[in-house]
């Protein structure tokens, strides 16, 4: 017997001072983001199945149309956006700053609400960081919660460091995925030392006293990393050089707030159907759950 209050695993109810944190979340983002020239886009809840099969990640719900194409509900916004933008973005009148506020869906019954943005002419994270903190910092602010008890981390990595390690060292790339620290450390001394790494002093260390052994594909984007950890006065920063962020598009530095185990924001440099762009993601069901 199902009761009348039960609702299925993965779905959200937000209702009372729950409802109101998500809705004054999302008029602040959305206030902040129309200031800084962004204008918004809401994408279909269902596409075609072919559309959705790029996010190796995330299982698809699916069904049919009344032609009987295969039709999923919308599973990732980033790549939705860039997909419907794409053929219009050489019009001058197309704006190339978007963000989204929407919900996406994974089988069998999850949901996940999100405030998304995505810059197809600038590549540079730090911008995205600033908002990030600037929403992160406001939304403590209007819930009266004492931001020193509950501490979010910002931690700051390079996708293309794992992959160029992977394959200068011979290093399987799930070892990155799965954290296998043991795979990775025995592999070459300079894997030991990157695993030592944690922020912007030890980086830097690092940087210095490896110059010599270091090779150039390496040592330029680690360079890159500290060149953006020293820019950003943020106190709690992690430098995670060894990170493999989770989306298959990303392509570069990326960014992730969390707290208590919980990812609240995620963002990078990515690349999708031939586009070059940046973008963030503000999980709003951890966000709540956090302020």
């Amino acid at each position: 017997m199902i009761l009348s209050h039960e609702i299925p695993q993965g779905c959200k109810l937000y209702f009372g001072k729950d409802a109101k944190a998500k809705r004054e979340l999302e008029n602040l983002a959305s206030e902040i983001l129309y200031k800084k020239g962004y204008e918004e886009i809401v994408t279909p809840t269902f596409s075609f199945l072919e559309h959705q099969r790029d996010t190796q990640s995330r299982e698809v719900v699916r069904t049919n149309n009344q032609y009987n194409h295969q039709i999923a509900l919308r599973n990732d916004s980033t790549i939705d956006t860039i997909r419907l933008l794409a053929p219009h973005l050489r019009e001058a009148t197309i704006s190339k700053r978007w963000f989204y506020i929407q919900p996406i869906f994974i089988y069998p019954t999850t949901e996940v609400h999100q405030i998304g943005v995505e810059n197809l002419e600038n590549c540079d994270i730090l911008p995205f960081i600033e908002i990030s903190l600037q929403i992160l910092s406001q939304i403590t602010n209007l819930t009266k919660t004492d931001s020193d008890s509950k501490v979010a981390f910002l931690q700051l990595a390079n996708v293309k460091i794992p992959q160029i390690c992977a394959e200068t060292f011979e290093i399987p790339l799930t070892a990155f995925e799965k954290i296998d620290v043991g795979a990775i450390e025995s592999a070459n001394p300079l894997m030991a030392k990157l695993l030592q790494i944690s922020d912007k002093e030890s980086l830097e260390r690092f940087l210095q006293d490896s110059k010599l052994d270091l090779p150039n594909a390496l040592a330029v984007e680690l360079e890159r990393l500290y060149q953006v950890a020293i820019k950003i006065p943020y106190a709690h920063c992690l430098i995670s050089p060894l990170y493999y962020a989770p989306m298959s598009y990303y392509k570069g530095l990326s960014f992730r707030f969390f707290a208590q185990n919980a990812t609240l924001i995620l963002g990078g440099e990515y690349e999708i159907l031939g586009q070059n762009a940046c973008g963030f993601g503000i999980y709003t069901d951890h966000l709540i759950q956090y302020i």
